[in-house]
């Protein structure tokens, strides 16, 4: 390793390491990402200022009370909007830090990878007023005093998710070994956001970092992680660095570049929701996805986990994600023809080069909301006093879950107390609701769980409205 740095981990011996030489996944607490996420936390970053646990958060906003006017609080608020410096943004600038005898450094890289939204970003400022904020606010203490719960997080995840992981799936699969080296963050006040950092150190191999972030805690304030949410995580971010770079192999970008494109046009704006801001990031993310529903069926996965994803992919507006991972099946069948995943990768274009016509078809199937009763939709004048809403769907649903999410306002903004159940042979919910006057409120149903009864999500919908 070219740098060090202080942090917390607990050794998780797996099943088998990528090589003999590859090192155990070990998860980490990092002093980097946690004090560059409590910046940007107290800089008023939406996406870093969640209190999931609110006990660490009561514990930021009460020992960096006297630093919240802090130069390095005051940089980032100038430049956060101005370059859009948030979400992976953030966690891409705390994993190219190096932290040596107790001061930050930007590491030189082979090639550079820090993400491209600090590339109009006095960096070597931000570095500076870094090391002085560590300085000052003593932030060592503040991490020595938590190391307890984060050494308590690390000992869950490991037992929870890393116990039956298995890493030799990937060489496996792919018909590869990495030659990267993996890590394991875990953003203990990160906000819940899970993002993957690749780095290019000088004279180092590449490092792949999956930072997930800590989001469910028990009653004591322990860190807790459910197999089902945070595994397909991991599986996930780990895929990215046998996928990406295919794409910029030979000629295929300029081959997948014209139906590709059109492909996005008709989900950019559910894609966008996801920071997903182009159609190469489709592609790959749309590879990987359907790579950890194939580590699913490999590692015999329950067929309702394997079915539950494949929906979730499909409410996440990766409609075709159940043919892609069909076809994924295929690959593994032909291993003689495709020795690794590169050499199938025009199956993949030929793919999409089909699916382009055929995907406004799907859209128009998807199920929609198409009335709320009394009518709140976009009204800034609605009854406070309303107790229950109606939500009638153009489709007859399953009927067998409900997916709603908050808003971008948070759960302070978040009108819906209890879910009632369905109506009308499964054409619409009720949902009881609670609101002050006075108020702006929002919820997000997805096509996670609002499935039509022939087999179609239901078209993400935002309900907005303002009380009078």
């Amino acid at each position: 390793m070219i740098w060090t740095k202080k942090f917390l981990c607990v050794c998780i011996i797996v099943l088998s390491a990528f090589s003999s030489a590859q090192e155990q996944l070990m998860p980490e607490v990092d002093e980097r990402v946690e004090i560059v996420s409590i910046v940007f936390r107290l800089a008023g970053a939406e996406e870093y200022s969640q209190d999931y646990n609110k006990k660490y958060a009561e514990d930021i906003n009460a020992y960096f009370e006297p630093y919240k006017n802090a130069e390095v609080i005051k940089f980032v608020q100038e430049n956060r909007n101005k370059h859009g410096l948030g979400y992976d943004a953030v966690m891409s600038m705390a994993l190219h830090l190096s932290f040596k005898n107790k001061k930050f450094s930007f590491t030189k890289e082979k090639e550079s990878t820090l993400e491209k939204r600090w590339e109009k970003v006095e960096v070597k400022k931000f570095v500076s007023l870094l090391n002085k904020f560590y300085k000052n606010s003593d932030f060592q203490k503040f991490f020595d005093n938590h190391s307890a719960s984060y050494a308590k997080a690390v000992q869950a995840y490991g037992q929870s998710i890393l116990k039956d992981f298995n890493q030799n799936w990937y060489p496996h699969f792919y018909g590869k070994a990495p030659n990267e080296e993996y890590r394991i963050i875990l953003g203990y006040g990160n906000g819940g956001g899970n993002y993957g950092i690749t780095l290019h150190p000088e004279h180092h191999k590449t490092i792949v970092y999956a930072v997930v972030g800590v989001s469910d805690f028990d009653s004591d304030g322990n860190a807790i992680f459910d197999k089902n949410e945070f595994q397909p995580l991991l599986i996930h971010e780990f895929n990215h660095s046998f996928v990406n770079y295919i794409l910029e192999m030979k000629n295929y970008k300029s081959e997948l570049k014209a139906p590709a494109e059109k492909i996005y046009s008709l989900v950019e704006k559910e894609m966008k929701s996801q920071a997903y801001g182009d159609w190469e990031t489709m592609i790959n993310e749309s590879l990987v996805r359907a790579a950890v529903i194939r580590y699913m069926i490999d590692n015999h996965y329950p067929q309702s986990t394997i079915d539950e994803e494949i929906q979730m992919q499909r409410g996440r507006k990766f409609l075709w994600i159940k043919e892609l991972t069909e076809l994924l099946g295929k690959y593994e069948e032909s291993r003689n023809r495709f020795p690794v995943l590169e050499d199938f990768y025009p199956e993949i274009i030929a793919f999409y080069k089909n699916l382009e016509p055929k995907l406004q078809g799907i859209i128009d199937n998807q199920p929609k909301v198409v009335s709320v009763s009394p009518d709140i939709m976009d009204k800034n004048d609605v009854d406070s006093k309303i107790t229950e809403i109606i939500i009638t769907f153009s489709k007859e649903m399953l009927g067998k879950g409900v997916s709603i999410n908050l808003g971008e306002s948070g759960k302070e903004h978040f009108p819906l107390k209890k879910f009632e159940g369905y109506l009308n042979n499964n054409t619409a919910i009720k949902i009881q609701t609670e609101m002050k006057p006075d108020t702006e409120y929002e919820f997000v149903l997805t096509g996670n769980k609002f499935i039509s009864k022939d087999g179609y999500p239901l078209q993400r919908t935002s309900i907005k409205f303002k009380t009078k």
